[in-house]
């Protein structure tokens, strides 16, 4: 399978509602295609679809770098939540319930690593891709030029997952020493509201 299917169909399989918010590969292998039309020295080409690229790039690092800033607040109210519950032996039922939405994220934090590997890919292709056709040497340069983006490191992502893993083991083993009669620990509304809206496009959800 080509990579612009294996693309489409991963999109559509795993994160439909993140289409907008992919790099465009097909938009860019089409304008090379133009540019082989237009542009008659590989300079004048190289330029215009690094232009197009970075464009992509921006819009997919923004993207991440929103889902990375609402997953913090989420796994931070968890924290605290899960924290609480495991210094104070919380019932199975709290916990159960922490557990679900640990793992709720957890599949989020798994899909947006999955965009990251797919977009990373998508520019690696289509500079490798321009590559051939013009017989230049764009895709190191424009690689270095775009490693330390947030979502091409993909630091904060790795750890948010290791936490999230980490505080729902730490539930699994707390021991319950509360009894049922007491108080209990609620998770904190606004925290199950991000996590309703997490998979949207910020866009979106002020849209909504």
């Amino acid at each position: 399978m080509k990579f612009d299917q294996h693309l489409r169909a991963t999109v559509e399989a795993s994160m439909p509602q993140w289409r907008e918010c992919m790099l465009q590969y097909d938009k860019l292998k089409q304008a090379i295609k133009q540019m082989q039309q237009e542009y008659t020295r590989p300079e004048q080409a190289s330029s215009s679809i690094m232009g197009l690229i970075d464009s992509e790039v921006d819009k997919v690092n923004e993207f991440y770098l929103e889902r990375i800033e609402e997953a913090v607040i989420i796994l931070h109210a968890l924290q605290q939540n899960a924290e609480h519950m495991a210094a104070r032996g919380a019932p199975l039922e709290q916990r159960t319930s922490c557990q679900r939405s640990l793992v709720s994220l957890h599949f989020n934090l798994l899909m947006l690593q999955n965009y990251v590997a797919l977009n990373s890919t998508a520019v690696a292709k289509i500079l490798k891709k321009f590559d051939k056709k013009y017989g230049t040497a764009i895709r190191s340069e424009y690689t270095r030029a775009i490693v330390e983006l947030p979502f091409y490191r993909c630091h904060t992502l790795g750890h948010l997952v290791e936490e999230s893993e980490r505080l729902f083991q730490m539930l699994d083993t707390a021991i319950s020493s509360v009894t049922t009669s007491q108080s209990l620990t609620t998770q904190p509304a606004g925290c199950l509201a991000l996590l309703d809206t997490w998979q949207q496009p910020r866009h979106a959800q002020e849209a909504a």
